[in-house]
């Protein structure tokens, strides 16, 4: 690389709990009055100063850094300055990847001030940068196997060591690594017990909790957090869950015993955490205060596995797996049987899992929705295939219809526009020339100018307008027309089946009236298929 004058740098300042006990000499303001200094000396410009703190250094998905890397694609900066190769980060193989390749391919210096690098000047300190990096990742990696080593002693003699306050606790105020009993909480989680030990299954309960306007944990922990003068009245936003219902109901946490060590995460260098085998938990017995005894745990665990159902593996997908979804939510719509076999339908799966106040059932039998989905491929098939021409007609004047409309008048106009726009170039150059050749008075020429160059903006303007409107009748009804050669392959079929499905569909959507009921007779729905290229066609109602 070349040496240049005018430099715009980059001041990259990072700092984490990785760093020891240097912390003082290393913060951030230290890092940044260090470099701003060196590079006030060398008289460049300093574009922006780019901050990670609190980021470890073994991974570069980091704001600062991340912001930095945008400017550095959009041309704002050539130099990026650190305190040393640490601040840059802890993973040898992403730093040699950035100071060897990525920064040189952009033409931008990187400097470590105080490890002597300068990617500018290949000295002898360039030769051991590599060993630098390793010798900074295996520092992050001795950290991170002591840390691990300690929170696996403190989580082994039963101290609490969650960010967050479990439900039906809160953290002692004394000591973080203690539980106390939240008295408004824990009467819930109780209840949650006795409820599952009578009988009732997590979809049950959680219908309850949401009806009576008990807040879900996460909505709990975000009301306590709330300010009505600064965030306004408290909406609900999130209800109980079946998952997370269930979660509860298997924690021995809440019979005195501390349950943690549920996760790891493969390697240092990742956040990916893993689930840990049950046997390889830690729990540690009579830690806290238990909110319900161990016998109205064991009952619930009982009728939990009591109402357990053996899914079957299915040897390959269902019909509709994939396509079809709730218009309300957006969520996707689940395929029961009764249990008898007698009948199988559809529901949203929002509502199947916690219940009316999410989203309506949107139910439909199964073979009604089939039927729907059968008669309009059929009929669109049908369409297509007897009259090519006159189905695609109909279904650009759906799509495009003004456009379509105003397309011959619009071809004549874009054409007028074009050669009005050519002729203003004409004319624009021959009045330079008059003004040059003095037969034009300057105040003359300059009125003539502002006049030639507000319309030719104007046709600028209108020209791509017309464009735009014209490309969109072209792409349109090229849309149309592979629409076309692939529903007429289906002219004639006895049974759907997922290829066709998915072939020709990109989604289907159910809607149903607000407030409408399961049995409400005359109530009403509208199923929508979006079909590939083309959208959707024609909306079907059923009752």
């Amino acid at each position: 690389m070349r040496e240049q004058q005018n430099y715009r740098a980059a001041i990259y300042c990072r700092l984490s709990s990785e760093d020891g006990a240097d912390h003082e000499s290393m913060s951030i303001g230290n890092q940044r009055a260090l470099l701003a200094e060196y590079v006030a000396k060398q008289g460049w410009e300093v574009v922006d100063t780019y901050i990670d703190d609190g980021f470890s250094g073994t991974n570069f998905d980091r704001p600062g850094f991340q912001r930095m890397i945008a400017d550095i694609e959009k041309g704002r900066i050539n130099l990026v300055i650190t305190k040393d190769l640490s601040r840059l980060g802890r993973n040898y193989i992403l730093c040699g990847q950035y100071t060897e390749i990525y920064f040189p391919e952009r033409h931008v210096r990187y400097i470590a001030l105080n490890d002597g690098v300068d990617t500018l000047n290949q000295t002898s300190s360039m030769d051991i940068t590599p060993f630098k990096h390793i010798l900074n990742d295996m520092y992050a990696k001795d950290i991170s196997t002591k840390i691990k080593s300690t929170l696996h002693a403190k989580a082994r003699r039963g101290e609490y060591l969650g960010a967050l306050d479990p439900y039906g606790y809160l953290r002692h105020p004394d000591d973080k690594h203690k539980l106390i009993i939240n008295e408004e909480t824990a009467p819930i989680v109780r209840r949650i017990f006795e409820m599952s030990a009578a009988g009732m299954g997590s979809r049950s309960i959680c219908t309850v909790l949401n009806e009576e306007g008990i807040l879900s944990p996460a909505e709990y922990a975000r009301f306590r957090k709330h300010d009505p003068a600064r965030d306004g009245e408290f909406v609900r936003k999130r209800f109980w869950g079946q998952t997370y219902l269930r979660s509860i109901l298997k924690n021995e946490m809440y019979v005195g015993c501390m349950v943690q060590g549920r996760q790891y995460t493969p390697s240092y260098r990742s956040k990916k955490r893993e689930p840990i085998p049950k046997e390889d938990w830690i729990v540690v017995p009579d830690m806290h205060e238990p909110i319900i005894s161990r016998e109205l745990f064991d009952e619930a665990q009982k009728k939990m596995q009591a109402r357990k159902k053996v899914i079957k593996p299915l040897d390959e997908p269902r019909l509709f797996s994939g396509l079809f979804y709730c218009e309300g939510c957006g969520t996707a719509m689940r395929q029961h049987t009764t249990s008898n076999g007698k009948y199988t339908y559809f529901i949203c799966g929002k509502h199947h899992s916690i219940g009316k106040l999410a989203c309506s059932s949107h139910y439909i039998n199964y073979d009604t929705f089939y039927q729907v989905i059968q008669e309009d491929i059929r009929r669109n098939a049908k369409l297509f295939s007897e009259d090519s021409e006159r189905a695609a007609q109909k279904l650009m004047e759906l799509k495009c219809a003004d456009e379509q409309k105003q397309a011959a008048k619009m071809n004549r106009d874009l054409a007028s526009a074009k050669k009005r726009l050519a002729d203003l170039d004409v004319k624009l150059k021959r009045t330079y020339e008059d003004n040059m050749n003095g037969k034009l008075p300057d105040h003359i020429f300059s009125m003539f100018i502002a006049d030639y160059d507000a319309e030719r903006a104007g046709l600028r303007l209108s020209i791509a307008d017309m464009e735009k409107a014209l490309e969109k009748v072209r792409d349109t009804k090229a849309d149309i027309d592979r629409f076309a050669k692939l529903i007429q392959k289906y002219t004639s079929f006895e049974e759907l089946d997922r290829f066709m499905l998915n072939e020709l569909i990109d989604r289907i959507t159910i809607y149903e009236t607000p407030g409408m009921g399961r049995n409400r007779i005359g109530k009403e729905k509208t199923i929508t298929i979006y079909y590939k290229f083309v959208g959707a066609i024609k909306k079907k109602k059923t009752t």
